[in-house]
């Protein structure tokens, strides 16, 4: 019974250290969009400034 269960144990650690790794990871390569306060327009959070507590994209800080 013991070497079963030492054999089930070793079965599992190289499950985990070689089969576990490959699975494919979840990408996070979606960005999030906020809403310009000024235009009311949604832009990815990159093309946002934050001016107090205002989100503020680039055009319109460029155009005031």
């Amino acid at each position: 019974m013991g070497k079963l269960i030492l054999f089930l144990f070793i079965i599992g650690v190289i499950y985990f250290l070689f089969f576990k790794k490959n699975a494919p990871k979840p990408s996070n390569d979606e960005e999030e969009f906020l809403m310009c306060d000024k235009c009311k327009t949604f832009m990815p959070k990159s093309k946002i400034k934050k001016i107090g507590n205002k989100n503020i994209c680039k055009e319109c800080y460029d155009n005031t």
